[in-house]
């Protein structure tokens, strides 16, 4: 294995690369941080960022111990999207161009921010492990159907999910991936991802399941019991990361909505019922409040408010399941 520098050390190196002196220091107590640098490579569930040398090194006298060791590895990065901070730990870093440090990252999670950048506050993995976990947990509920939907671990080592190699240009997969269960909660991803999908249309996108069915020789999907549904070999799903999210808080996007939501589409359920805003509503302007669905149902295509299972998706989910 090889050894890492210290941010000292290899700031000493990496200034013998720059041709411009280093921009002059800022005061330590500032209460306002300047960036330190840019996202450059989003890659599976890492990426690379670009930081200024000299801005390090001038964090380096900060009397905040964290501030301080800005960019060592094993620091954390934070980088703002939206409303939203992506928290991510630095993994490795190397000498870049101009007086540039190049650093190997591994997300970690979403935080929250106001709207002034400050008031952070970090999702942690098991946070966002127990949101999709309600979620799941509330269609495992339903008592018309005995089927389980049972939690399996992620084998050491492997790589849970395909799409987002995919989406980033990798259509071969990562090496180590391996299909672990039927649905799979891939989590959140950041807003490029789903530009990737969707062009800039993605910007409108919440969350996301992809299905995939299992086919004859012909390619046509099976349906061995002929009960007119094609059968789903594999589902995964993703979230939005440039979205606030909270658990029916101000300004924010439902937790268990959207969760709940996806992993009914990962469960077979499609969408359904109708949208609207009648002529009377729309004459002094359209609110949340005048949109109307018909019926109303958490597997409805438009998420405008915080919702929970209905009855009408308790239906259509025992249409799917209660044989089973």
């Amino acid at each position: 294995m090889d050894e890492q520098p210290n941010l000292r050390e290899f700031l000493d190196e990496v200034s013998t690369f720059a041709d411009e002196s280093p921009a002059s220091t800022s005061a330590a107590a500032a209460a306002v941080l300047d960036p330190i640098g840019e996202v450059v490579e989003i890659a599976g569930s890492g990426s690379q960022i670009r930081m200024d040398a000299a801005a390090l090194t001038s964090l380096q006298s900060n009397p905040d111990p964290s501030v301080a060791m800005s960019g060592q590895v094993g620091s954390q990065v934070k980088m703002a999207v939206g409303k939203s901070w992506l928290i991510a730990n630095v993994r490795t870093m190397k000498s870049g161009a101009n007086g540039e440090v190049l650093a190997a990252i591994d997300f970690l999670g979403e935080g929250s921010r106001d709207a002034n950048g400050g008031n952070v506050r970090q999702l942690t993995t098991a946070e966002q492990d127990a949101k999709i976990e309600q979620a799941v947990a509330a269609w495992r509920a339903l008592t018309c159907s005995s089927a389980p939907i049972t939690r399996v671990p992620v084998p050491a080592g492997t790589d849970p999910d395909y799409l987002d190699e995919f989406f980033r240009g990798n259509p071969a997969g990562s090496a180590n991936y391996a299909q672990p269960a039927d649905i799979v909660e891939a989590g959140w991803q950041p807003p490029g991802f789903f530009n990737a999908i969707a062009g800039p249309d993605g910007d409108f996108i919440l969350g996301i399941t992809f299905t995939f069915y299992f086919t004859d020789g012909a390619g046509t999907p099976t349906d061995i019991d002929r009960n007119g549904k094609a059968h789903a070999a594999l589902a995964e799903i993703f979230y939005n990361a440039g979205y606030y999210f909270g658990d029916r808080a101000a300004n924010s996007v439902d937790f268990f909505s959207i969760l709940a939501h996806e992993t009914g589409h990962g469960l077979g359920l499609g969408h359904f019922g109708k949208l609207f805003v009648t002529a009377k509503d729309a004459a002094d302007g359209i609110t949340a409040s005048d949109v109307k669905f018909a019926p109303l149902a958490l597997m409805n295509a438009g998420y405008v408010f915080p919702n929970v299972i209905q009855g009408t998706d308790n239906s259509q989910f025992c249409q799917i399941w209660a044989s089973r």
